[in-house]
């Protein structure tokens, strides 16, 4: 490269360092404030729960009454985008097999209040557990926890962090990504304006929680990692690596025709998925 491919670079990389600075957080939550539905609106049975956080930030919650008798409850931890009222779609159908589900926004999406980190997400997470003990019937306490893309990732670091003082039953993750910085770095790789300088950019973001380590610490809490290998926004290899990582017991699914979140649109998974979910709420691993 010439002196004058790398003035140009170097003066790149200081005119784009301090937005990266300063919305490297930023660079994960795309949120929506308004709802654009309610579970009414698929006739389904809910209340609206609300969590406050240990800083007194409060979150907006519906929780989605399994029809009875009710075998356990899916803690449901969604995207990066919009909110609870568009991934409603990913779980509607689980109360119909008797599932409670709890789905909540994070800080600053939908109605919840603040504005989100990647740190607070995490941390979030064991209010939302405490406040489910507090209002669930003990019987109804059997706990799967459900991240899809980025609240995948938010799964496994938070069920890390707080498996012993909220033990679940099951952790299932769909369309994951591996870590933060790892994710980052292959976005910038494709663009092109990044593309020179991903390596320095990349620093920018956050490496913790590092997933690949947190995911070996959830044994012997047994996890799914569900994985659609047409995915183009998270690329399989996240889902494999983490596989990896993890220890025993854990599957892994690769849905063979599954685009980025879709595989539990598949009625043949689904019906994969519920037998599991009644094998570890009847035999609670522990």
């Amino acid at each position: 490269m010439t002196d004058a491919g790398y003035r140009f670079i170097l003066v790149l990389f200081f005119l784009l360092i301090p937005i990266f600075l300063s919305a490297c957080s930023g660079l994960f939550f795309f949120p929506e404030k308004k709802l654009v539905l309610t579970p009414s609106t698929a006739k389904l049975e809910y209340s609206s729960v609300p969590v406050t956080t240990a800083d007194g930030t409060q979150l907006d919650g519906w929780l989605l009454a399994g029809v009875p008798p009710v075998k356990g409850t899916v803690v449901y931890l969604h995207g990066n985008a919009q909110n609870i009222s568009y991934h409603l779609a990913s779980v509607y159908w689980l109360p119909e097999e008797h599932y409670n589900v709890y789905l909540y926004d994070y800080r600053g999406f939908g109605k919840s209040q603040g504005k989100p980190t990647i740190e607070s997400s995490i941390d979030d997470y064991a209010d939302v557990m405490a406040m489910l003990k507090n209002v669930l019937p003990e019987e109804q306490q059997k706990y799967i926890v459900l991240g899809q893309s980025l609240g995948g990732a938010f799964a496994v670091a938070a069920v890390a962090k707080y498996q012993h003082e909220f033990p679940i039953d099951l952790l299932v993750i769909d369309s994951a990504f591996s870590g933060f910085r790892r994710i980052a770095k292959e976005k910038l790789k494709s663009f092109w304006l990044t593309r020179p300088i991903r390596s320095l950019l990349g620093l920018t973001i956050t490496n913790e929680p590092d997933l690949l380590q947190e995911v070996a610490l959830i044994s012997p809490t047994p996890i799914i990692i569900i994985q659609g290998m047409e995915d183009q926004i998270v690329p399989p290899h996240h889902s494999k690596n983490l596989f990896k990582a993890a220890k025993q017991p854990k599957e892994l699914w690769l849905e063979p025709d599954a685009r980025h979140t879709q595989s539990l649109l598949h009625k043949e998974l689904r019906d994969r998925f519920v037998k599991v979910l009644d094998y570890y709420t009847q035999h609670r691993y522990k």
